[in-house]
């Protein structure tokens, strides 16, 4: 019959032909998972609705069902809808994401965009680790940098001005984010150039926290702290000074700090 065929195909596409009549307590956690998927898409639908699927299953299934779940999609040309609080699996399995805030989006665009250029502070922190940085716009330097004074440890970086006009106006204070990872770092020589818009700044090191594949350390630059996640450490130590550098490109200005202005 029709219906046994659609039944037929739908566990054959979630790779569990020949499972109509098991038994629920004779499934795992991730084929149960698996058989809700294929009751969804046995009726052909043109738009799928998912609330947090994954949540219950362990960190491996939900990787390796995630990673079926959004090949599953694109095979059958489907436009799904998928809400979840879990940044890593919202980034591994859509093309487009909406961050809601209390009811409220706060940001959309694709994954990449989120991440490297939050517009709002809500969304530079729930995404990831982040540099969050006080600071007050200062008069644009040339036709393409804007200079900013950050309140904590008074130093001036230049925002390219496409990134900052709309979100910081002159003479405002507002906030700016650098992810962890865009900061690099080396021990101070003593000899450092600084080129003109480099945003090179002299930071002491204050911790060292090693996590395996990368190493997280805390900087501290005449009371500006920074935090910076690096691969090699290039045998900095507690104590050393370092010199800190935070590209221009990489800087995002986020809505304005009202109640800082001053």
């Amino acid at each position: 019959s029709e219906v046994a065929e659609r039944v037929e195909n739908a566990l054959a596409l979630v790779q569990l032909p020949g499972y109509e009549r098991r038994r629920v307590d004779e499934l795992s956690g991730g084929q149960q998972q698996r058989v809700a998927i294929a009751r969804a898409i046995a009726i052909e639908p043109t738009l799928l609705l998912f609330d947090e699927p994954l949540s219950n299953l362990d960190v491996s299934l939900r990787e390796e069902t995630r990673a079926e779940l959004r090949e599953l999609v694109l095979r059958l040309g489907l436009t799904a809808v998928y809400v979840t609080h879990d940044q890593e699996e919202a980034f591994a399995l859509c093309d487009r994401i909406s961050l809601m805030n209390e009811g409220r989006i706060m940001q959309t665009g694709a994954p990449r965009e989120l991440y490297e250029r939050p517009t709002e502070i809500f969304v530079a922190r729930f995404l990831g680790r982040n540099n969050i940085i006080t600071a007050r716009r200062l008069s644009a330097s040339n036709e393409r940098s804007a200079r900013f004074f950050t309140i904590d440890g008074g130093h001036t970086l230049l925002v390219p001005v496409q990134r900052s006009s709309d979100l910081a106006p002159i003479n405002k204070n507002c906030t700016l984010a650098i992810r962890p990872e865009h900061l690099s770092i080396r021990r101070a020589t003593g000899a450092e150039e600084r080129e003109a818009g480099s945003n090179i700044l002299s930071a002491k090191v204050r911790a060292i926290n090693f996590s395996g594949a990368t190493t997280t350390v805390r900087l501290d630059s005449d009371g500006l702290a920074l935090e910076a996640l690096v691969l090699e450490l290039d045998t900095l130590s507690v104590g050393d000074t370092c010199t800190v550098r935070l590209p221009p490109d990489r800087i995002s200005v986020l809505a304005m700090n009202d109640e800082k202005q001053g």
